[in-house]
């Protein structure tokens, strides 16, 4: 009943903002005159309210421009900010929200005051960064703003992931759904792609890195594509597809069965090596495992398997969407991947 309660209230806060999720202006991140024009936000908890850190793109010779403000909420700590160094600070087109780690407890928040701000747009990309101090990408040298666009560019060409925008965060809280947000890594080299953070309930349940990462993204059926190598031969992938069926024991939802289609051309004018079709297939179906396998082990269906098997069987929606939440972190699944693979 708690959950359903809150799934209303979320619902009653997000869903008429999503109505007007066309209208939102398109993000921007730039500097105009003495304005700085706030690419990038993060947020990280901080006695008693919230810390909020703030990057805009460099200009010419001139260093990136950082700012900083604390709260007992978000809108206070903006406003502080807002308040700080010599330029007027605009935070009204942020392009890229950033949450430490420990800072899942504040999505909620973040989301709330992103949607009451209707200057911000809804296709803002949101994104979890693996430590617990934003400081070390807000400080010094460091140029978040300038390396969130190079992630920007590379998430809208799908190169092995898909972004999350705060359209959609919003839409599965408001569903009570878990989400799969990507998530950061932060190295002295800066700020690279590290994966997703699995949040459920206020939390983030877990971590899918590596080849999790991967199945992760390919469970949930986005377009992407990336590179694989068999031996000395590069084979670029791209998925095309994903299928879920639900699998039933008599009346009793027992099993998963998921199918990827992939097409992989080889590169470098190497000729494919016999088994190399297969190798591949058993290698991508040991990654949607894995990442299955954490799904299952935090109940947490962050890839909507079971809209996709509702869809496969809209006769048996019902059945599965009564059974999904006790039977999900149980059931059998059967992953199968089919690769279409072109010679140069």
């Amino acid at each position: 009943m708690r959950k359903e309660i809150r799934a209303i209230v979320l619902a009653m806060l997000f869903l008429p903002l999503l109505l007007l999720a066309g209208c939102g202006r398109t993000p921007q991140s730039r500097e105009a005159g003495n304005t700085a024009v706030i690419g990038v936000l993060g947020v990280e908890p901080a006695p008693q309210g919230l810390r909020v850190y703030a990057g805009a793109e460099s200009r010419a010779s001139q260093p990136p421009a950082m700012y900083q403000g604390r709260g007992k909420t978000l809108a206070a700590a903006v406003e502080e900010l807002s308040a700080s160094g010599n330029a007027m600070v605009s935070c009204a087109h942020v392009e890229h929200i950033l949450l430490a780690q420990t800072a899942a407890g504040s999505l909620e928040e973040v989301l709330s005051y992103a949607f009451q701000d209707p200057q911000q747009s809804t296709e803002s990309q949101l994104w979890v960064v693996r430590t617990p101090a934003l400081s070390q990408i807000f400080s010094g040298e460091q140029d978040p703003a300038q390396r969130m666009s190079v992630l920007r560019a590379a998430g809208k060409d799908k190169q092995g992931f898909v972004p999350v925008t705060l359209r959609e965060a919003a839409s599965a809280l408001a569903e009570g759904d878990p989400l799969l947000i990507p998530a950061l890594n932060v190295t002295g080299e800066g700020i690279s792609f590290g994966g997703y953070a699995l949040y459920k309930e206020g939390e983030f349940a877990a971590w899918l890195t590596g080849e999790a990462a991967l199945g992760a993204a390919l469970l949930k059926g986005d377009p992407i594509h990336w590179t694989d190598s068999v031996g000395d031969r590069a084979i670029s992938l791209q998925s095309t597809g994903r299928r879920v069926e639900a699998l039933w024991n008599g009346d009793t939802l027992a099993g998963l069965a998921v199918c990827c289609d992939l097409e992989g051309v080889v590169t470098g004018g190497w000729a494919s090596g016999r088994g190399d079709r297969a190798y591949l297939e058993v290698k991508t179906a040991r990654a949607m495992d894995a990442a299955l396998k954490t799904m299952q082990r935090t109940a947490a269906d962050g890839a909507d398997l079971k809209g996709g098997a509702g869809l496969r069987n809209v006769l048996n929606w019902r059945r599965i969407s009564e059974q999904w939440e006790g039977a999900f972190s149980s059931l059998t699944p059967e992953i199968t991947v089919e690769i279409t693979l072109e010679e140069p």
